[in-house]
């Protein structure tokens, strides 16, 4: 089989290797969709940090039908189509027991710590099977969007975070796929999205797909626009000067959510006060649990995630596929093998 391993900065290689052997509780997968990431798309410009293995096949935002189930394999067979959750996790550590196995204390990760999908297969180990991360789709849904998936349930997560609820008014700072994501998961929870983008294309994109506002934060004041009024902010953008200004957006007693990973060593300065004396709700939110994931799957038809993807490049033109995620007009970049 084909994979493609990532051994430094921009130095990415098509190897051919063995098809992994498949046990007794294991599946092998056949790569039909594999989403570039954010985090895969920093690691192929900057080089893969210390916590990945080297080399690396990365992709974590999969799609792919059962080519191989291990002869102790009841509930899946060759042929179904499925997705992966992006994190392999212990399910005894205390974040486990207490439904948080995203933050699993030895978990393994797809395609930092696990090679990923980047790959004409990929081997899924009984403890993936064991935990439910691997998910049974309805044949009628597009490969493309399946993948995407894992895309849902984090954004599903980080919303769970700050309590949506009917009626509020939701800030999203960032019209990218994180940002477009939580448009339509929020609108679905009956929320009214206002999405905040300097890219034209995702501004247009975002009021298609249930903003009611599409503002551009170059072209208008958004403290003078919201100051002080919004229910809940979301911040899906690494801007640390964004992220600050997202801090005077909520109203008091509103929820913030920090979703996205800022570069290492980023800080904030503010006045502690202002969190206290506004009873403002402060929160964090890193990949999906297993059930977030679980329950992204069932709302997949329910949104609109094809329409996320701009691009989508065969296996043997990985690397232009991945170029082109810096493309401004790119939205989600998709490896097709």
């Amino acid at each position: 089989m084909k994979a493609a391993f990532l051994y430094a900065k921009e130095d990415l290689r098509l190897e051919e290797i063995g098809l992994p052997q498949v046990q007794s509780h294991d599946l092998l997968i056949r790569v039909l969709a594999c989403g570039i990431c954010g985090s895969d798309s920093r690691m192929f410009f900057n080089g893969p940090s210390s916590r990945y293995i080297n080399p690396v096949v990365l992709g974590h935002e999969i799609c792919g039908q059962v080519a191989e189930a291990g002869s102790a394999i009841k509930d899946y067979a060759p042929g179904d189509l499925v997705t992966l959750a992006p994190i392999v996790p212990c399910m005894r550590c205390k974040p486990c027991s207490q439904g948080q196995d995203n933050i699993c204390e030895t978990a393994g990760v797809i395609g930092c710590t696990v090679h990923g999908a980047i790959a004409e297969y990929i081997h899924v180990p009984s403890q993936m099977v064991q935990v439910g991360g691997v998910v049974k789709l309805p044949t009628n849904i597009n490969a493309r969007e399946a993948a995407l998936v894992e895309l849902v349930g984090c954004c599903l997560h980080g919303l769970r975070q700050v309590g949506i609820e009917a009626g509020d008014q939701v800030l999203i700072i960032g019209g990218g796929p994180i940002g477009l994501t939580f448009a339509q998961l929020a609108k679905l929870m009956g929320a009214r999205v206002i999405s905040s983008e300097l890219l034209p294309r995702r501004r247009e994109l975002a009021h298609e797909l249930g903003a009611v506002e599409a503002v551009d934060p170059a072209a208008i004041n958004l403290k003078e626009r919201f100051g002080g009024s919004l229910d809940r902010v979301i911040v899906a953008t690494a801007s640390v000067p964004a992220t600050k200004e997202a801090f005077e957006l909520v109203r008091p007693g509103g929820s913030l959510l920090l979703f996205s990973g800022y570069l290492k060593g980023s800080s904030l300065d503010m006045q502690l006060n202002d969190i206290h004396y506004r009873e403002l709700h402060i929160h964090g939110s890193i990949d999906c649990t297993i059930k977030d994931f679980q329950n992204a799957a069932s709302l997949l038809p329910q949104l609109q995630m094809d329409r996320l993807v701009s691009d989508a490049y065969p296996l043997d033109r990985v690397v232009e596929g991945f170029r082109a995620t810096r493309n401004p007009d790119a939205i989600k970049v998709v490896i097709e093998p």
